[in-house]
């Protein structure tokens, strides 16, 4: 008993001086070696081979630093064969913007495990941009069916998750729609698209191109036609008009040509390009501004509203003579006592110029050939004279050239353009009445009568 005694009280102080060399043993003059850091994302993504082409990416982008940072993030991984499956196969082809939002669209803040996903939207690291998850008997599917293959691979910063297709995220929206409901001075074109319920197609199909009318242009033409903005939404001939402006394809404005162009109506319209190549539509319509762009076609913007024409050109002369103040009746009756109205009361396929002299000038022909009036002209005389002033081709003003020479109906014989003074030979064209647009032609009028 003494013996057991004496022995535990020499062992206290002993193991008291063990305790004490042990602790000196772990001093910071003598650390114990410390295990390993945890991996962080860049570090787990890069010590596996299916995430290279990821890896290639965000060094790419240069997000390293931002995935190595404190975090902690969720990653959804694609794997190379998910890039693959997107078209993506080198990652130096892709846009370096482009690529960081498709990046920065796979990253969600915090440490978010599998068993804490939830079916909703979650929003990501690409700002305004969120992923809507579903989540179904066990199941985890991001936006349009992506699935995710392999979860919770854990990161010091975070944790991956492994999915088997690349997140796109949605690009904004910039379609002609779009365009035009967001530019004020488009506020009038968007009310009739509107009525006429033409804006799902313009915000779905296409590629188009259309000929924008600005408000200013909207107000002119209902100007000229007398008509209210209230009444040009109510015609049953809105939807009509507006097609007349839009056609089929991208058309830039390097690729406009003069001629005719069938419009998404079916009517044709007619491009004419002066000589300071200014580029003009059925002769009153200017093309303002080109090329802007939308994500199905091109938007150009004219000055003015275009329609097609509802009458050949005897009609429109017939129509003026019965106007408040008449015109052309002498050029009307002409016509008829030479049998010569159904020569201008074709369709688009004609394509006649029709300088039309003023009463007043037939009056002063009457005078000069000190005749009563057209009745007193010997009739293969007022043929000729009659054939004399059409030309068998559709020119506006702005196709007619200085100097330029042009053939007529009547064989042989030839009208003089002198732009200078506007004259056609020595008659005087009359500016108010240029470009009267007719479904057979155009008209423009002058105040002499030519005589071949």
């Amino acid at each position: 008993m003494e013996f057991t005694m004496l022995k535990r009280n020499l062992m206290m102080p002993l193991m008291l001086v063990a305790g004490l060399l042990f602790a000196a043993s772990c001093s910071d003059d003598d650390p114990t070696p410390e295990p390993p850091e945890e991996e962080d994302i860049i570090d787990v993504a890069s010590g596996n081979d299916q995430f290279s082409t990821l890896v290639a990416a965000i060094q790419r982008a240069d997000l390293v630093d931002d995935l190595r940072a404190a975090g902690p993030f969720t990653v959804f991984a694609p794997t190379n064969q998910a890039f693959t499956n997107a078209g993506i196969t080198d990652v130096n082809a892709v846009p370096v913007e482009d690529l960081r939002d498709i990046l920065l669209y796979h990253v969600v803040s915090g440490r978010v495990l599998s068993s804490q996903v939830s079916t909703g939207e979650v929003p990501t690291l690409l700002e305004g941009e969120n992923l809507n998850f579903t989540v179904a008997d066990g199941t985890i599917t991001i936006n349009d069916g992506v699935g995710v293959a392999t979860a919770d691979l854990n990161a010091s910063n975070g944790v991956i998750h492994v999915i088997d297709g690349v997140l796109m995220p949605e690009e904004e929206s910039n379609t002609i729609a779009d365009i035009v409901m967001g530019d004020e001075d488009f506020s009038t074109l968007l009310a009739a698209v509107l009525e006429a319920d033409l804006d799902a197609a313009l915000l779905e199909q296409g590629p188009f191109t259309v000929f924008a009318p600005t408000n200013a242009a909207f107000e002119a033409f209902l100007a000229d036609t007398g008509m209210t903005a209230e009444e040009l939404l109510a015609s049953p001939d809105l939807a009509s008009i507006l097609s007349y402006h839009v056609v089929e394809g991208e058309v830039p404005a390097s690729a406009v040509e003069a001629g005719s162009v069938t419009s998404l109506s079916e009517a044709p319209f007619y491009v004419s390009i002066d000589p300071d190549d200014n580029v003009w539509i059925n002769g009153n319509a200017q093309v303002v501004t080109t090329d802007i762009e939308a994500d199905n076609g091109i938007i150009h913007v004219i000055d003015y509203v275009i329609t097609p024409p509802t009458q050949s050109i005897a009609e429109i002369a017939v129509g003026y003579t019965n106007a408040e103040t008449p015109e052309f009746t002498q050029l009307v009756g002409a016509l008829t006592r030479a049998d010569l109205v159904d020569a201008v009361s074709g369709g688009v396929d004609d394509n006649l110029t029709v300088f039309a002299p003023t009463d007043a000038a037939f009056e002063a022909l009457y005078e000069a050939l000190e005749v009563d009036g057209y009745e007193d002209i010997p009739l293969e005389t007022l043929v000729d004279v009659l054939t004399y002033h059409v030309v068998p081709a559709r020119a506006f003003s702005q196709d007619l050239r200085e100097g330029a020479n042009l053939p007529t109906l009547l064989e042989g014989e030839e009208l003089t353009v002198n732009l200078a003074d506007l004259e056609i030979n020595e008659s005087g064209l009359v500016p108010a009445l240029l470009n009267v647009h007719a479904t057979n032609g155009v008209i423009h009028v002058i105040d002499q009568v030519l005589v071949p």
